[in-house]
């Protein structure tokens, strides 16, 4: 019986190890730690048939299962590896689309203001219906107010936020990056927040951080993270 067994064992792992050899040296993409993985099983599977009670071998069904259960791992390390590498040329696709837009104007959604020598930078902001009351607030770091400016009534159209750098004691800030919020208030009384943006020609394009960003109009430009680019124009110049 226990022979018997045996056999049938020994002929099933050849098979196995053939058609494992054989997928090995066909795939092209097989790595250094599946290969580790996959000897590292059959070593472990021989030892435990070895070790087997002779009087109570290990059914052909049981064999059948071990074996199943790591043809399916090692099919979702492949499917992992694949995944991979698409994500990998997804990545490269929209990098490519990213960087097309160098040299264009473009406008995005931006709260943030950076003051350099003392000069702020300029955002804008849209209306898309008459308000009653417009208010904008500067904040800094710590998220505190630090510059109010009453608007009152504005009519449908574009602003500019033209920010002297200056707090609301007169005194010119620290250089560093505010953070813009404009609210407003309908003639029914409905409060809202009005989303301010900044326009500029894209200067360069950094993929150093997790999350890419424009460089607008110079070296020493705005930041604009790449997911916050609403609209894109051919430059004039």
């Amino acid at each position: 019986m226990s022979t018997s067994s045996t056999g049938s064992i020994s002929g099933l792992l050849g098979s196995n190890v053939l058609s494992q050899s054989s997928n090995t040296s066909s795939s092209a993409s097989s790595t250094e730690a599946s290969a580790f993985n996959m000897n590292s099983f059959m070593q472990m599977f021989l030892t435990q048939l070895q070790c087997q009670d002779p009087t109570n071998p290990m059914q052909s069904y049981e064999l059948a299962a071990q074996l199943a259960q790591f043809s399916t791992v090692a099919q979702l390390s492949q499917a992992n590896t694949a995944l991979s590498n698409i994500q990998s040329y997804q990545a490269a696709i929209n990098n490519a689309e990213m960087a097309s837009l160098v040299g264009k104007n473009v406008t995005a959604t931006q709260s943030a203001i950076t003051v350099t020598s003392g000069s702020a930078s300029t955002l804008t902001y849209q209306l898309g219906a008459a308000q009653k009351d417009v208010t904008v607030s500067i904040k800094d770091s710590n998220g505190d107010v630090i510059y109010t400016e009453d608007r009152g009534a504005q009519a449908a159209g574009n602003y500019s936020i033209a920010w002297n750098g200056k707090d609301s004691n007169g005194k010119t800030v620290a250089d560093g990056t505010y953070t813009c919020s404009v609210q407003a208030v309908d003639s029914s009384g409905n409060a809202s927040t009005v989303a301010s943006t900044v326009q500029g020609i894209v200067y360069s394009l950094n993929l150093d951080s997790t999350s890419p960003y424009y460089i607008l109009s110079g070296p020493n430009g705005a930041q604009v993270p790449a997911a916050n680019v609403i609209q894109v124009e051919t430059s004039s110049s």
